[in-house]
Parts: C-alpha cells; structure tokens; sequence
C-alpha cells in the first residue's frame, strides 16, 4: 500500500524498509540507488504538484539524494525527516528541500579510506507563491 508523501508516511514507509530481511532489504537499497524517483512513485501516493516537483528534481541532485538514503538504510538507520504541512495537501507552493548529514570520507596516507555515514536529515520547507 502507498503512503502519503508527509511525516507519517514516511516514517511508516522507513519503519517497514529497515525492519526488512537482508536480501530484501539489499534489493530496496538497489532499487533506490538505480531509480530512486521510480522508487518514491512506488512507495507513495504523490498529488499532481508533488510528482511535477519530484519529475523536475535535477538529476546530480536526485542521485547525492537517492545515495544518502539508501546508505542509510542499508545501516539500518532512519533517514530524520520533517515537511511542512499546509491546510491544502496539493499545493502549488515553492519548496526547499534542505539536506543536513552526508558521508564524511576520511583519508590518511598510506591507509584505507574511512566513510562516516553521519545522522541524515530532510527537511522540505515552504516558500510562499508570490
């Protein structure tokens, strides 16, 4: 079943996806790195403006985005995530989408590189249309 595109979906959705066995888990992982707009479809029940604002998402942007979330689910840790609501659920309004959290790669001569995967957080605020 789809999930609403708001906190409560998306924590349902993070909740089922980290609690999954390992292999299915690993093809969810695979599945958000390899179309992550195709995945967020799949997932969640998205109203016209949300799918036109999801559909002109840069792709750069998109996969930094589809990559953080699908590292931390493959740790088996929630992604924090907060949006703003409005009265009306399909609003035209403009959004920011800010990212807080991504991978810190460390590397000292002559050893392995060392990735921490630090708390990521979302947080889609809205502008007002002018």
């Amino acid at each position: 079943m789809k999930q609403l595109f708001d906190n409560a979906g998306v924590a349902l959705l993070q909740t089922s996806t980290i609690a999954l066995p390992a292999a299915e888990l690993a093809a969810e992982v695979a599945y958000i790195r390899s179309d992550f707009k195709g995945w967020i479809r799949d997932k969640f029940d998205l109203h016209p403006n949300q799918e036109q604002q999801l559909a002109i998402m840069p792709d750069d942007f998109t996969q930094r985005l589809a990559h953080a979330i699908a590292d931390r689910y493959e740790q088996r840790m929630p992604v924090q995530f907060y949006k703003e609501t409005r009265a009306e659920d399909d609003s035209t309004d403009l959004k920011d989408l800010i990212l807080n959290g991504m991978d810190q790669v460390t590397y000292t001569l002559g050893s392995e590189p060392s990735v921490t995967i630090p708390d990521l957080a979302i947080w889609i605020r809205y502008k007002r249309n002018i």
